[in-house]
């Protein structure tokens, strides 16, 4: 285990410690910095790209181990049984919401922990593997405040380590500031494109919460029995009923509907002629007291 350990931080180590930038590693730091920046300021709102992508390289650093504790020595089967186990988990993930956020969560811990930590013994990479677990079950309970700082952090240390390799300059003070700032910056910009949309559903469930409960009580009074109902309203249901009615009794229903709309109609005239009625009586006599 601590073999396996020390060979891969070796390999994180050598990467990160190149001397002279040749084609392939500025390409390489390119392409990582891309990758930063995009998660400092869409990583939470790429989330199930991110399970798959956490997800595969989870997987496939749960293969490189089981290939090197199995004894396999031709790298092409490293490979096969690393993207056979990545592919498995990112379908996991991708399919699973609960699973990837999880994925997701435990990989951005145990990310940040290898680059806080790196661990070269079994207890080191233990503890690190104790922090991604925990940042995942906290990511399933609050996922939101969890994936933006997370995201924000290891998108802030991929960009801030390739933006320093890139202008040739030191991973302390300039790699590390740089890191800051780019995940100071994601988490701004994040929580700010990102804010609870489900403020008001949260309010609404809650008012309806209290009505069911308010309901169900003893004390319930249902206030439809206490307002008056038109008429008109009940129009629709026989109007439903229709299908079920002969010719005579359709023609009937017909001639009832008109009527209670001339009825409706007549007493909405009789209203406004009285209302006009009354004015011309309060004109009238304002004429003639000023007559007097």
């Amino acid at each position: 285990m601590n073999d396996m350990l020390q060979q891969l931080m070796n390999m994180i180590e050598n990467a990160r410690t190149i001397p002279a930038l040749t084609d392939i590693s500025m390409i390489g730091f390119a392409v990582l910095l891309v990758f930063g920046a995009i998660n400092c300021i869409l990583g939470y709102r790429l989330l199930r790209f991110w399970m798959m992508l956490c997800g595969f390289i989870i997987g496939a650093g749960v293969g490189f181990g089981v290939a090197y504790s199995s004894g396999v020595t031709e790298k092409y089967m490293y490979a096969v049984i690393m993207v056979g186990i990545g592919v498995v988990f990112a379908v996991i993930a991708f399919v699973s919401y609960k699973i990837g956020i999880f994925i997701l969560g435990a990989g951005i811990g145990i990310g940040l922990g290898i680059y806080i930590f790196h661990p070269t013994s079994s207890l080191v990479f233990f503890f690190c593997l104790l922090l991604g677990a925990g940042l995942g079950v906290l990511a399933m309970r609050q996922a939101r405040e969890v994936l933006i700082v997370g995201t924000s952090l290891l998108g802030g240390a991929m960009a801030g380590v390739s933006a320093a390799k890139l202008g040739g300059l030191a991973d302390f003070p300039y790699g590390l500031g740089m890191s800051a700032g780019f995940a100071i910056l994601g988490m701004l910009i994040q929580f700010a494109t990102n804010r609870r949309k489900r403020a008001e559903d949260d309010e609404t469930e809650d008012e309806d919460e209290l009505y069911e409960e308010a309901e169900n009580s003893s004390d319930y009074v249902d206030p439809k029995e206490y307002i008056p109902q038109k008429r008109i309203k009940r129009r629709p249901a026989r109007q439903e009923n229709r299908r079920m009615l002969s010719a005579a009794e359709e023609e009937r229903l017909d001639e009832e509907i008109v009527r209670e709309m001339m009825d409706d109609d007549d007493r909405e005239g009789e209203e406004l002629w009285k209302k006009i009625s009354r004015r011309e009586e309060k004109r009238k006599n304002k004429e003639k007291h000023a007559t007097r």
